[in-house]
């Protein structure tokens, strides 16, 4: 999210509906006076004037488990009515009837002085003001009771005031305007870190990003339900209570992520520790928006906590999170309870932009680690299968100089010159991942040398139309003149033969060995034994599958082909 959508993020949290409201000009009421009621269900006659007593808002109007009025007065500037119709909007968990100048204008619901007289109307509504009873100094009587929210409700009236017909709701959209700006972010979210966890259940972290995010969405649909619905004030109470575990929800998960990326021996208990403290403040918390917040601000500390621990220990990330973590505990404690309307969504979508950006760089550590650890071991099992075929020659080419020494010294001398040779160049290409053609050609050549002298016939290679710069992983070759003496028999010695041929696939080089005196016993056209297998190994992990290996016999001789892709890159596998 870049620097500008932060601060557009910002200006529009900073429009609250009371900055909106005042801009509206909203006439809201004065002089107001709470009183008992008789519940004769007569009107403003049912109203007892001797019990009756000033209040300093609406909002502290006691009609929890009581019937109540409210009494007050609305001044409307002059003109106002002529320039659109004027609604009564209330929004209160309670039952209410409306009296305008001594006319009854709308309820919702019917008030009552007991459960089974009361009908509860809807949360939020918005009653017509003729014109005809609009004067400069209005006075207003509100019949009220709460009798089933279910829960003990503190501040039952939410707002009373008088606007444009529709003013309410169309300032509470414009309140929606900073979880909206992310809700599709953090859905995208949701689904992406989901998939990774449930495509790789090892990444737990993708799991609880995704859990926090889905747990983000969940609260913001239920903060705004309202600015687009209207529902009996009794569900208020308990979409109330569903925002609140959401967001106790959301701060868990995002504690188990903190925790478990920087103290993953001991999450559990970092999650435990978080549980139990906010769990412990609901007692002590004032009302919902209160609740809420320390439902969030519990579980922020100890998150806080163990980034801090992973900063003291020095792993990747945590500076970041620690930073993230600090703003959003500080926020919530200079915002206090105003922290849930105005600035929550904001905070909450920087915040789980950082730990997004930190789980994608953990999968892709951990996508880098495997890969890595892959080559190595498909290095290991190369070099393993390399150590299998080689101790076979090693005793065989001993025994043979063993023979030399002892009946001709000096070509003794020569095969031990042309095996040191040959192991000479074995050490300079084989922690090379490419050689040119040339160097392994030279490295068949002085192999072919070693076993003149073992088996007392000569042997020689001929290189036609190769182009000894093509690079090759080495010991591919070498590999293939072993693997020619390993299973067959040449009595009268011969020539290996390597050409090159090029076609729609890409390069080829041939190689053919001279007829053999004996089959080779136990081998199938195309298979070679641990030979060819450790050549195809080292072809794929260079090249890939393109490059691939045939072998099988001819009338002329054993024909093995390399097959190397026309457009190549080289692996380079870590050893």
């Amino acid at each position: 999210m870049t620097l500008r959508a932060l601060l557009c993020l910002l200006l529009l949290t900073l429009a609250t509906p009371e900055s909106l409201a005042q801009q509206a000009q909203l006439l809201g009421m004065r002089d107001v006076q709470a009183c008992a009621g008789r519940d004769a269900g007569e009107g403003l006659s049912d109203i007892d004037a001797a019990s009756c007593r000033p209040i300093q808002s609406p909002s502290l109007a006691p009609s929890q488990n009581e019937l109540v009025w409210l009494l007050g007065n609305i001044d409307v500037p002059e003109g106002l009515a002529d320039q659109a119709p004027l609604g009564f909007h209330i929004g209160a968990i309670a039952a209410r009837e409306v009296w305008w100048n001594g006319e009854r204008i709308g309820n919702s619901g019917q008030p009552g002085a007991s459960r089974d007289t009361e009908t509860p109307g809807d949360l939020d509504t918005v009653h017509w003001i003729p014109p005809q009873l609009i004067r400069a100094q209005n006075t207003v009587a509100l019949r009220l009771s709460t009798l089933h929210a279910g829960f003990p409700v503190s501040t039952p009236v939410h707002y009373i005031f008088v606007a444009p017909f529709g003013e309410a709701r169309a300032m509470m959209l414009s309140g929606s305007a900073p979880g909206l700006a992310t809700t599709g972010a953090l859905i995208a979210a949701a689904l992406f870190f989901g998939f990774a966890w449930a495509t790789d259940r090892r990444a737990v972290g993708s799991l609880f990003i995704s859990l926090m995010a889905l747990c983000v969405v969940g609260q913001f649909v239920l903060e705004h339900i309202r600015a687009i619905t209207t529902y009996p004030y009794p569900m208020h109470v308990w979409r109330l209570v569903g925002i609140a575990v959401l967001a106790f929800a959301f701060a868990l998960t995002m504690t188990a992520y903190v925790a478990g990326r920087f103290t993953p021996r001991r999450w559990r208990l970092h999650v435990a520790i978080a549980a139990g403290l906010g769990l412990a403040g609901i007692p002590v918390m004032h009302g919902f928006d209160g609740l809420t917040l320390g439902l969030i601000l519990a579980p922020s500390t100890v998150a806080l906590a163990a980034a801090l621990q992973g900063l003291r220990a020095r792993r990747s990330g945590a500076l970041v999170t620690t930073l993230a973590l600090t703003v959003f505990v500080a926020l919530q404690l200079v915002e206090n309870a105003a922290f849930i309307e105005r600035t929550f969504y904001l905070s909450v979508s920087f915040l789980t932009l950082v730990l997004f950006v930190d789980q994608v760089r953990t999968l892709r550590r951990a996508r880098e680690a495997e890969t890595l650890a892959t080559r190595r071991a498909a290095v290991l099992e190369l070099e393993l299968l390399r150590r299998r075929i080689a101790p076979h020659f090693l005793m065989n080419t001993l025994n043979a100089l063993s023979e030399w020494v002892e009946s001709d010294p000096k070509t003794g001398v020569k095969m031990i010159e042309a095996l040191a040779e040959e192991f000479r160049l074995l050490s300079q290409v084989s922690d090379r991942p490419l050689i040119p053609l040339g160097e392994e050609i030279a490295l068949c050549r002085r192999h072919l040398e070693v076993m003149s002298y073992r088996v007392d016939r000569a042997f020689s290679l001929s290189v036609r139309n190769v182009d000894e710069t093509e690079q090759v992983p080495p010991g591919v070759l070498h590999t293939l003149v072993e693997n020619a003496f390993t299973h067959g028999r040449f009595g009268d010695g011969g020539e290996f033969v390597l050409t090159s041929e090029t076609d729609d696939r890409g390069q080829r080089l041939v190689l053919l060995t001279p007829q053999a005196d004996s089959p080779r016993e136990g081998l199938k056209a195309g298979s070679g034994g641990e030979g060819l297998a450790y050549v195809r190994r080292r072809l794929e992990a260079a090249f890939g599958v393109g490059a691939h290996v045939d072998s099988g016999a001819t009338p002329d001789g054993w024909r093995t082909v390399i097959t190397l892709p026309r457009h190549r890159t080289a692996s380079r596998i870590a050893t």
